[in-house]
């Protein structure tokens, strides 16, 4: 009867420890003391004292032991360990301290940004629009967004959206491409389609600051519709324009005779009719007041305006020295010889964030600048394997197109070129081609960035806050010399394996002779 009670004491104990830790187990992973954990400590407790009483004569003799009195000190000390990380994990979880040890000190928001949140007075939202095929860039937004929030105390916030599982949200915050976020504050929202912090601080601050922003497109001389969508509509132009809180209107310069004070950018969208010169002086006085203008002009072949009637150009290169030649592009580095690739981008506020991207020129024009002109920026190169074709009838009836070295311009070609008038602030965006910017092309390659790019660098909202640019350590790797390699094999595979050998057979030797 005593061996039964021992051994039913045992199997109590087994018992006991096998619940306890099982409810150990699932408050760690469950981060809850469910209801299932909360009755396996229970039944532990139970069975544990089954055991004692089934067998104390056993646990009284184990209490008094030797190996109960050196237990109890190893337990001692061991709740003493443990309640001291327990109080250090209290006081780090009600005091949390950051540490960022990246040595570019690349998760850390920039001072500029850090004054920003600490001023902040009104609620952010931020939402990411994420497909599950963008996880990864999700994640590495992620980290950026926590310290928007902490920094803010809880000012900014953000949540991640599908924008598959929730189509109506993406539509709501104008979404067009994966991995957008919405920044939202008031009424105002913003979209951000290469999320970074510069662009989500920027956004911010145009949020916070509603001014009454227009984009101007001129109509009345054959431009691309607005409303229209379609291959040469510029709905997609438009609707990516007011998620950045831009108005956009029409103006008719013949009906209104003068650009609204409000107009921040002046958009001429291809026009097939040559501009009148009273409309061209309103142009000219609103650009040498500070004003904006982004031309976006089709090779003559497209637009049916010879030389002499496209009044547009020939004022940019009277007025400005930046004008489109009277060429149209071929581009043999292109798989459509007829669409203008970007080989290269210049250094620009413009180009900066599309560097990584292919734009695409479909019947593109070249753009030069003259000699004399200072404070003009080529935007986008083709290869060398481009030239302007002079020759309009083989573009046209589709005959065999080659180089004339004494007429035509030899690639790399500008297909569009920003130019700033430092005494006036006037900026204007002139590009070769309009095609990229309709529906038909906005959404291939960095297309849509670069247009919206040309507005924002136009009307000076391409960066709101001046934001300290973050040195890099550049790290260069010097390949090892020969006697370098030669050194190191030889440690490796003779030193280091023969003392090891040699020491081993010391040892043997040593006790081999012992005995």
């Amino acid at each position: 009867m005593m061996l039964e009670r021992s051994k039913l004491a045992l199997i109590s104990f087994a018992f006991g420890v096998a619940a306890l830790s099982a409810a150990g187990l699932m408050i760690l992973f469950q981060r809850s003391a469910t209801p299932l954990a909360q009755a396996a400590i229970v039944v532990g407790i139970l069975a544990l004292g089954v055991g004692i009483a089934l067998d104390w004569s056993r646990v009284r003799r184990f209490l008094g032991g030797r190996q109960a009195r050196f237990g109890s000190n190893a337990l001692i000390l061991g709740g003493a360990l443990l309640g001291a990380l327990v109080v250090v994990n209290v006081l780090v979880a009600n005091n949390p301290q950051r540490l960022d040890l990246t040595e570019d000190k690349d998760r850390s928001l920039r001072p500029e940004t850090v004054l920003l949140l600490s001023e902040l007075s009104a609620p952010v939202s931020i939402m990411g629009f994420y497909t599950p095929d963008r996880s990864g860039s999700r994640d590495s937004i992620r980290p950026v967004l926590d310290e928007y929030s902490r920094l803010s105390n809880g000012l900014v916030s953000y949540e991640f959206i599908d924008p598959r599982a929730n189509p109506l949200a993406a539509d709501i915050y104008g979404i067009t491409r994966d991995g957008s976020l919405a920044v939202v504050l008031g009424d105002g929202k913003h979209v951000i389609e290469i999320p970074n912090e510069i662009a989500i601080t920027s956004a911010i601050v145009r949020l916070s600051n509603p001014e009454n922003r227009t984009v101007y497109f001129l109509t009345g001389h054959g431009e691309h519709s607005l409303t229209n969508a379609g291959e040469s509509g510029l709905a997609q132009f438009v609707q990516a324009l007011e998620s950045k809180s831009y108005g956009v209107e029409t103006l008719n310069l013949a009906v209104e005779a003068a650009i609204p004070a409000d107009a921040v950018v002046l958009v001429v969208a291809a026009p097939t009719r040559a501009l009148p010169e009273p409309e061209l002086d309103l142009i000219d006085e609103y650009l040498k007041s500070g004003g904006a203008l982004v031309a976006l002009i089709e090779p003559s072949p497209v637009s049916e305006l010879e030389a002499g009637q496209d009044t547009l150009n020939t004022y940019l290169r009277d007025e400005w020295g930046v004008y489109a030649r009277n060429d149209f592009v071929v581009d043999l580095a292109s798989m459509h010889e007829y669409v203008g690739l970007s080989a290269n981008y210049g250094s620009h506020p413009i180009t900066e964030r599309v560097q990584t991207l292919l734009t695409q020129f479909p019947s593109a024009r070249s753009i030069a600048i003259e000699e004399s002109v200072t404070g003009a920026s080529e935007l986008v190169m083709t290869s060398a394997r481009s030239w302007g074709e002079t020759n309009f009838e083989t573009v046209v009836e589709g005959g065999s197109l080659e180089l004339d070295e004494g007429t035509e311009t030899a690639g790399p070609l500008a297909l569009a070129v920003a130019l700033e008038d430092s005494s006036t602030g006037a900026r204007l965006v002139v590009v070769g081609d309009a095609d990229f910017a309709t529906d038909d092309g906005f959404s291939s390659g960095g297309n849509g960035d670069f247009i919206i790019n040309s507005v924002d660098w136009a009307a000076r909202l391409d960066n709101l806050i001046d934001i300290t640019p973050r040195a890099r350590t550049q790290r260069q790797v010097i390949p090892a010399t020969m006697s370098t390699v030669l050194i190191i094999s030889i440690f490796s595979l003779v030193v280091i394996p023969g003392s090891i050998l040699l020491a081993g057979g010391w040892v043997w030797w040593s006790r081999r002779g012992h005995a």
